[in-house]
């Protein structure tokens, strides 16, 4: 299991460069994990690097990957019999992209369909992606993995309510996927059914507990307006987090229950870490101003 990992990480990761130290650094705590047998632990580090490049689209197949392997669900990932899967992931090792599409292309089995899926949506084509997930799962109907993917699709274009049917569906075959949990309290949260985003969160953190689900409950709680609440949680993570986005919400429910001086000082935090937030600047001036004036 840790060569299939390990193979995992050369596949995704060779060559590849990070943002700045910090994420670089927790990379390697994941790998480090990864060859000790502790795939939590390093999922955890890789929610860590998603927090601050949340659009890291390797870091996120990653870290599905040894999600499906913490489940024991290892057929959907890398291992298969599918030869056009194999010529796949050697052209991919070989950074062949034109040849990784071919070989999937060529593939008439439901490996292949899901990979050339996989493929597609890494590259951001939508659509094609579906299609291929569509095609796998009819033709192998226990490929449920394929419901999650679709959904996956769905809310990269910011079609939550899509997203909301696959993932229902997947979860009535999987109820124990704290990932698909969490990414329904998302769609919910979107679409501002809080009630529902806030079960959701609390399901998948019942399942596995980790900082990335509690931000996410911060952050549904602020939008409910439990501000007192959402601060609450999201102080116990100043440790942990050091995002733009941790900041602004850290920040944001502050000021709401009057605490003002710490207010600006996160909202000057999430300022340095991004200066493109409006309602963080208005904020922040805000408070600026009526502190000048007392």
């Amino acid at each position: 299991m840790k060569k299939f990992v390990l193979a995992v990480f050369l596949i995704f990761f060779c060559g590849y460069g990070f943002a700045n130290e910090l994420t670089e650094d927790y990379f390697d705590m994941a790998t480090n994990y990864c060859v000790q047998g502790n795939y939590r632990e390093a999922s955890n580090y890789l929610d860590k690097i998603l927090l601050a490049e949340p659009n890291n689209r390797k870091v996120q197949d990653l870290r599905n990957g040894i999600r499906q392997i913490i489940q024991g669900n290892n057929r959907s990932f890398i291992l298969s019999r599918s030869p056009a899967v194999k010529n796949a992931i050697e052209a991919r090792k070989s950074g062949n992209r034109q040849g990784e599409l071919n070989a999937l292309s060529g593939g008439q089995d439901y490996w292949s369909y899901y990979f050339l899926g996989d493929f597609y949506r890494r590259n951001g084509e939508y659509s094609q992606a579906i299609s291929q997930f569509v095609k796998a799962v009819n033709m192998k109907q226990e490929l449920v993995e394929c419901y999650l993917e679709i959904a996956i699709c769905y809310y990269e274009t910011g079609n939550y309510q899509q997203a909301l049917t696959y993932l229902n569906q997947y979860l009535k075959i999987n109820n124990r996927d704290d990932f698909a949990y969490a990414l329904r309290a998302k769609c919910n949260s979107n679409l501002s059914f809080n009630d529902a985003a806030l079960n959701d969160i609390l399901t998948a953190q019942a399942i596995e507990n980790n900082f990335e689900y509690k931000f996410l409950e911060g952050k549904i709680l602020y939008n409910m307006r439990r501000y007192s609440q959402a601060e609450e949680k999201l102080a116990l993570l100043e440790g942990e987090v050091q995002t733009a986005e941790f900041y602004k919400y850290l920040g944001l429910s502050q000021a709401e229950i009057g605490k003002k001086a710490d207010a600006i000082i996160n909202l000057e935090k999430s300022i340095i870490l991004s200066e493109d937030d409006k309602v963080v600047n208005m904020k922040y001036n805000e408070l600026k101003v009526g502190i000048a004036n007392e």
